[in-house]
Formats: C-alpha cells, structure tokens, sequence
C-alpha cells in the first residue's frame, strides 16, 4: 500500500472503534529517539523518518508536526501524499496540543498507550476521550516482522568507571529521601548505565531492549535473556538481580500493590503509568540516574579524551582525502563520503559502530539540517561551494558528534562571512566563563549574538548533552534559548558534563555551514562571588581555514583559534604518517 492507501485502511479501522483522531509516532515503550526498526509506525504512515515528528490522522485530513531541522526533508518526504506539514515553533502553524484542543476538544482520540508518554496523555485526557489499549497501526503494518533483540554484554570497570553495586546505593539513597519504596526505569539508556551493561537493539545506540525495578530490597531486570552473553549473566547473577522476560513487565505491573513509587512520568509510557497507579502511589520526578551519568566519572573523562584523538584524525584523514581528490578532479558525491568517514574511523580498533546516521551534503543538501544521502540520492560534488559532514562514533571509551564545513573551489564573499560567523559563534560558547548555577538558556546567546544582529539565525538547538557509549542526544543539559516542553531547558551546568557546540547558517536552496565540538565543564576558579566553570574542548580535529576572513576575527578569537590548532596538532601529530603530518601543519597553520 502507498501512504495515502495506509492512512484510509486506518480511518477504517478508526472508524468501527469509533475513534475521531488518531496519533502516530516512531516511539517505542521506552521514549527513545532512536527506535527498532519495528517500532517504526509513523515513518510506515507517512514515509517521514526525521527523529521528530507527530503523525496526527483525522476522519479527513492528516498533519505532521516536526521542528526547524527537518522541513526541508519533510516536504520532500510528504510531497506525493495527503499529509499537511505542521511546523513546529513557526507561529501561522499551531502546536499539536493547540490543535487538539481547538479541533477535537469533547472527541475520542487513539493511540498505542506503550508508546506515548504518560505526561502527554495525562494532559490530552483534560478535554478528550482516550482510547490507548489498542494498536491500529499494527494491526495493518504490512511485513513487520518480529522485534529482533541482539547480544548484550557486559562494561568492564575499565570503561564504566564505577560499579553497579556503587551505583545502586547511590540510587536507594535517592529513593529513601524521596520517601518512596521504589523506583521503576524504563528509559534505555538510563538501564544501560545503570547495570554496566550494553546492547543493540536500538540501531546506532549501543542500548537494549529492558525495563527496571528497583526497591530497598529488590532488584527485577526486564529483557530478552537469551540475549544475555555469558559475561552479562554472571555479572548479573553476582548483584543478585532477578531476570525476567521483556515481554512480562506490563503483568508485573498490575501485580504491584500498595507501594510508594518514583517514575519521571516524561520517560513513562500512558500505559504503564494507568497500570501503577491502579494500586500504587506515584511519585513524578526525574529518574537519579539522570544527572548521575550525565556527570562522567574520572575513568570515564580520561577515555573520552583519548578516543576523540582517534574520532578527530579519522575526520582529519577526510577532510586531506576530500580537499585533495577535488584538486586532482576526482569524481566526487555525497554518499561515498560518508562511507570514506567511515572507513578511517574503522581503523580504530575501539570503534563500535556509528552514532547516528551521516550527514554529508554538498551545497542546497546542507540546508537541510539533518539530511542524509543514499545512493539513490546522492548528489555529485561539482562546482565550488561547501561540503558538510556532520558525523560520529560509538567507542569502547566513549561517543562522539563532530561537524566540519569544507569549502572547496572558489566560493563569495559572502559564504565566507557566513562561515567566520558560525566559527565566531562556537569559539564565543568555547572560550565562555561562567558562575555556577548558569544553564543552557543563558549560554545559548553567547553564541546566536553576532547570528541575530545580521537578522540570522539556526532552528536547532547550540548544542546538547552527550552520554557516554549511550545516546548521542542525552539530557538532561542542552545549550538552547527556547523553552521545549518536557525538556530539561533550566537544568544547571556542572563540572563532568559533555556537550556538542553546534552554530550553523541554512540557506535553503544554497548551502549550510555548521561547525561542532564536543566541550567538558570543569571547575575553573573559585572567588568571593562564587564558583567558576568553564570548558574543555574534547574534540581533536582542524577546522577547515580557507573561507575564515582574518579581518572578521578578533584578538582573543584569533588566540582561541591558534591555541586550538596548536593543540591539535601536538596530539594527532603522534598517530600521523609523513605524508600526512605535512597536511596536518598546513591544517592547522597559524593565523
């Protein structure tokens, strides 16, 4: 069936349930960004595989919500289908709760309850009836399959750092002084943190499939165990924690009484929430572990470091490779590219896989913030103009995300202002000192300052927490101006958080430049007024020094800059051959 096909063989089914308005996402039973392929239900309604956006089905009509890094490709993906684009923060276009509530208050509305969380549901069920038990689109997704669940093994203390012993009494500590009995997780990658353990369930996130119980007393760890490698059964079998199948944790639930229990609502599903409550006490706060693994450990920090040499001259060997075969006419396009990237980072042997899906795109592609090319799809580099890659690694010591903007040929002058701009953008966030106590939101106009003086601006976020050998996009920091609902916008930075720096410029038609590091909060000075953070640049990788107009740089940017390059270049210096140590100082030259 087409889309247009799916969406009336759903109505249909809406119809007989007597449902006015159904809700479709690509969302899991865990919150995920990220999902397995089989619970990818609004990218097999509407063909839209962006990871944001809400597929909202009518008796006659269909809308998708999704933000600023994705209207480009949403328009492309829906052209040939009924389906309206609903742009997210654009003000002529309402919110999905504006429109709920304008147009279906009093109505009956559905959605499969394991995968919509409870916060939202809670809300919508003010002014509508719900209809949760039940999932449509599953009844007419034609060839899904089964979810396949893969191996899960265990993170050695080399890497985590800290035991789940340790961690567990820090968590029981945090569920006592919340005056609570236990506490339920079912966000991923909290569960992988928390047990030590890894998977791959989740395409690009090294997660598993699972839900957790916790109490003073008690431990039930919900996942597929024959997925369980011998390693994770015996570490396991040693903290004494009970196994039981994926598949059983909704039975377990109606089985819970009279208990006192901790959940982040946010990362809960309507359903689970519906079944606790039924004979339990809620408590909604967010879950310990969150800002616990947000604030890496020493073990943790000292193999960042390391692997983001290894991430930065794998990009480094890119750009040489890109700016070398379009002076000698190479026939170059844009999937390729992001198999050459790839290939270099393989040359680590502690690369596990990507971390997300690569954007590399020539020119008009790179407006789309988030594009990713296929063979199919695959623009020829031709011409001159700029080349992006935004790209990343998951490493047995940590995650990567790091964007390069290359120019090649002979671009205005124009374009190269634009790219001084967004390089000015992140050396202002990089170089920046701030009180303790500052959050994202005030960082943010650090950056998007010179942007907004010229009538610019990015519809993405400056940048967001980065987990480790977990979620590339992992809270609960983020450097942001914007208030996103059911996100962390006031948390506070502290010393131990990762986080991406990302400014870029779209001009949709033409090109995109977005330049993007990785930063480390550490402890900075202390005074009379106060405690003192700044950064760390983790990232280890030139940026391209062709299209910087020096005139547009100031003193301190220039000293940044040169003292970055120079950095650089004393540690990819070690891992380089001959050859390409001559690039490397040409790559990193003064300015």
């Amino acid at each position: 069936m087409k889309v247009n096909e799916r969406i009336n063989k759903l109505r249909e089914l809406m119809s007989s349930r007597g449902i006015d308005a159904y809700i479709v996402d690509n969302a899991d039973h865990h919150s995920s960004e990220y999902v397995n392929p089989y619970f990818k239900e609004r990218t097999y309604m509407s063909s839209f595989d962006g990871s944001n956006g809400t597929l909202l089905i009518t008796k006659d009509e269909a809308f998708l919500w999704t933000d600023g890094r994705y209207f480009l490709q949403a328009e492309l993906d829906l052209k040939d289908t009924e389906i309206k684009l609903m742009k997210m923060g654009v003000e002529v276009f309402p919110s999905l709760d504006e429109y709920i509530k304008t147009n279906l208050k009093g109505k009956t509305i559905g959605f499969d309850g394991e995968c919509f969380s409870s916060s939202f549901g809670e809300e919508i069920s003010e002014y509508l009836t719900i209809k949760s038990d039940e999932d449509l689109v599953g009844l007419i997704f034609e060839n899904r399959g089964k979810i396949k669940f893969s191996e899960i093994w265990p993170l050695s203390i080399e890497y985590s750092g800290e035991s789940h012993k340790s961690k567990l009494e820090r968590v029981r500590k945090e569920i006592k002084e919340n005056n609570a009995t236990s506490l339920i997780l079912t966000s991923l990658d909290d569960i992988a943190w928390f047990y030590n353990l890894r998977g791959g369930d989740v395409p690009i996130t090294p997660v598993f499939l699972s839900f957790a119980y916790i109490s003073l007393d008690k431990e039930v760890l919900f996942l597929n165990t024959k997925s369980l490698n011998s390693g994770a059964k015996k570490a396991l079998k040693e903290d004494n924690v009970e196994l039981n199948e994926y598949m059983s944790f909704s039975s377990f639930l109606k089985e819970l009484k009279d208990e006192t229990i901790l959940v982040s609502q946010n990362k809960l599903s309507y359903l689970y929430l519906k079944l606790i409550k039924e004979n339990n006490k809620v408590i909604d706060k967010d879950n310990p572990t969150l800002n616990m693994k947000a604030i890496k450990n020493s073990v943790e920090i000292k193999n960042n470091r390391e692997i983001h040499e290894y991430d930065g001259l794998a990009v480094f060997r890119f750009m040489k490779y890109l700016k070398e075969a379009y002076r000698d006419n190479v026939k170059l396009s844009e999937f390729p590219m992001a198999e050459k990237v790839l290939e270099y980072r393989k040359m680590c042997d502690k690369f596990y896989e990507v971390s997300f899906e690569t954007i590399a795109s020539w020119n008009s592609n790179g407006a789309i913030v988030h594009y990713e090319p296929t063979k199919e799809s695959s623009m020829a580099v031709e011409g001159s103009g700029f080349f992006l890659l935004d790209s990343g690694g998951q490493y047995m010591g940590g995650t990567t995300d790091i964007t390069r903007t290359m120019m090649l040929g002979d671009i205005s002058q124009e374009m190269k202002h634009h790219y001084t701009m967004v390089l000015k953008g992140l050396i202002s966030v990089s170089s920046s000192k701030f009180i303790k106590g500052t959050t994202g939101r005030n960082i943010d106009m650090l950056s998007r300052e010179i942007f907004w003086k010229e009538g610019l601006d990015y519809r993405h976020g400056t940048g967001h927490g980065i987990g480790y050998m977990l979620n590339v996009h992992e809270g609960p920091q983020a450097i942001r101006y914007q208030n996103v609902a059911n996100r962390y916008d006031m948390t506070e930075f502290k010393p131990g958080m990762v986080t991406s720096i990302e400014p870029g410029i779209y001009l949709s038609g033409k090109y995109g430049i977005r330049l993007e590091n990785e930063i480390l909060c550490k402890e900075d000075m202390k005074t009379e007024w106060g405690d003192f953070y700044s950064f760390e640049t983790l990232t280890i990788c030139p940026f391209d020094l062709e299209p910087v107009l020096i005139d547009e740089v100031t003193e301190d940017e220039r000293k940044w800059l040169n003292d970055y390059h120079k950095m650089v270049y004393d540690k990819l210096s070690k891992l380089v051959n001959k050859e390409e140590l001559e690039t490397l100082k040409e790559f990193t030259r003064q300015i």
